[in-house]
């Protein structure tokens, strides 16, 4: 199996992880009242995905194992034989890479759709900022204090004409935003708790944690379920932060932070996809469980439900990484380089009939050293026959000669070869119904100047009709060899090898 098909299988792993992630977090959910704990549970869920998707890259970023060739290869006169190992696809039907391929080219069209979309929420924030001034001085001073209590850097306090609710917004330079209604006609102790409530994000650090959300929706934008878990985890981070402002305006303030979380819900709802912290959550749906919890006090959680977010967090880790060892162990192999070695003569003669060199390639004539020409022989001087009678004996006729006939050379055979791009077969179709778990394909192809193979003809197949023989031929015909060179130009010829395909184990 190639690294495009482990990517593509690796998507879907991350979406059977979130999968598993959110069952088990949901009812972890269900049964613990801390909404603390109940955030961590959620932010678990959320980056496991994004885990196994970084194990498998990293092991596809390390080199491919080597695996030991079957046989060694033999090289008989001008006739070299090379033996590749391929795996069985993962979709016998089609070429397993092109459909990884598509599935990889989706992904990631889903991923720029919603970076496009992201973009424009932020232009459409950023036009609503231009359009907002400082606060009054009796704001900012609330707000000073508060951020002096929680311990906290002052963000920039600015109020907005149109906005319906609190919010942050900002990774690096936080900016508070105040409705113009709520600071001029708040109470000023629900005012003081509706600013700790947002000042309790940047003390937790959720503008940073938003934005790394933002980023793994773009590269996940294909798992559908990671939206609903980054929305039950902005639900119990918004609890928590209610539970931080509580403990600062003092428990007889609960009646009116409920009336100003009342009305904030009644106004105009942000849009979902905004990156920005508003005092309510993204689905209004949660509303209910977090005005319950602001009325009534939620007890500390004991050392249980701790105990429980651990070992969840140890699954998550367990099952994401027994994932990603199980997708990169079928990770194909890379074929050792075959070691040639010189058959004399006599062991030419012994050779196996599928080992020897195929029918219809040129022969390649035996020619003796130098130093073991047989010397010829003159021949016999013929003796010239007597001259009588004046009469002129005939010239002594020459002894016959062998005729000489200019064999022609043979076509460059290439021995040796290197590989530019191996061939790569995908596993027949056929070898998979019938139960065959390994074939031999012997090809003589010819190669062009530039390493491109061609006229590819099948030389023996074992065994024939398990679909070894087609599959082979399409693996040479995406194959290529490195371009030999003869005196600084590039020059073709013509190669055998054999391509041996084995059940991986």
């Amino acid at each position: 199996m190639g690294a495009t098909e482990i990517l593509a299988l690796s998507l879907g792993l991350s979406v059977l992880l979130a999968g598993l992630a959110f069952v088990g977090v949901r009812v972890f959910d269900a049964r613990c009242p801390d909404p603390g704990l109940r955030e961590r549970a959620w932010t678990l869920a959320f980056h496991a995905p994004a885990a196994s998707l970084a194990l498998i890259a990293m092991a596809l970023l390390a080199p491919p194992p080597r695996a030991r060739p079957a046989s060694a290869g033999i090289e008989v006169g001008a006739v070299s034989v090379t033996d590749l190992t391929g795996a069985p696809g993962v979709f016998p039907d089609m070429p397993g890479q092109t459909l990884a391929l598509t599935v990889l080219a989706c992904a990631g069209l889903l991923a720029a759709v919603r970076a496009v979309g992201l973009a424009r929420r932020l232009i459409r924030l950023r036009r609503q900022l231009g359009q907002s001034h400082p606060a009054s001085p009796a704001t900012l001073d609330a707000v000073r204090t508060v951020a002096r209590d929680l311990d906290v850097p002052m963000p920039d306090v600015r109020a907005e004409d149109t906005a319906t609710q609190a919010m942050v917004v900002g990774l690096f330079r936080p900016v508070l935003i105040l409705p113009l209604a709520l600071a001029e006609t708040l109470d000023a102790r629900a005012l003081r708790a509706v600013c700790a409530h947002e000042l309790a994000h940047l003390k937790r650090g959720d503008h940073r944690a938003l934005w790394i959300e933002e980023v793994s929706l773009i590269l996940q934008a294909f798992n559908p379920l990671l939206r609903l878990i980054r929305d039950h985890r902005a639900a119990a981070r918004e609890e928590a932060c209610d539970a931080v402002a509580l403990s600062l305006v003092g428990e007889d303030a609960r009646p009116l932070y409920a009336r100003a979380l009342v009305d904030a819900l009644r106004a105009p709802a942000i849009d979902r996809g905004t990156p920005v912290l508003t005092f309510t959550s993204r689905r209004r749906s949660f509303a209910m469980r977090r005005l319950k919890a602001i009325l009534s006090p939620v007890p500390t959680s004991g050392l249980r439900p701790r105990l429980a977010v651990v070992g969840l967090g140890v699954a998550l880790a367990t099952v994401a990484g027994s994932g990603a060892f199980a997708l990169t162990a079928q990770r194909a192999p890379t074929p050792l380089p075959m070691v040639m070695a010189t058959a004399p003569a006599a062991a030419v003669a012994a050779l196996p009939a599928e080992r020897m060199p195929a029918v219809g390639m040129p022969a390649v004539a035996a020619v003796a050293p130098v130093d073991e020409v047989a010397p010829v022989e003159a021949p016999e001087r013929v003796a010239a026959p007597e001259v009588s009678d004046g009469a002129v004996a005939p010239a002594p006729v020459p002894a016959p000669v062998a005729a000489q006939t200019a064999v022609p050379a043979p076509a460059a055979v290439i021995t040796n070869p290197a590989w530019a791009e191996r061939p790569t077969p995908n596993w027949p179709a056929e070898a998979l119904e019938a139960g065959v778990n390994n074939g031999v394909v012997a090809l003589s192809c010819g190669v062009e100047s530039g390493g491109t193979l061609t006229d590819c003809q099948i030389v023996s197949e074992t065994p024939t009709g398990a679909g070894f023989g087609a599959e082979a031929l399409r693996a040479a015909a995406r194959a290529r060899l490195s371009p030999r060179t003869v005196e600084g130009a590039t020059t073709g010829g013509r190669v055998n090898f054999n391509v041996r395909m084995q059940m991986a184990e």
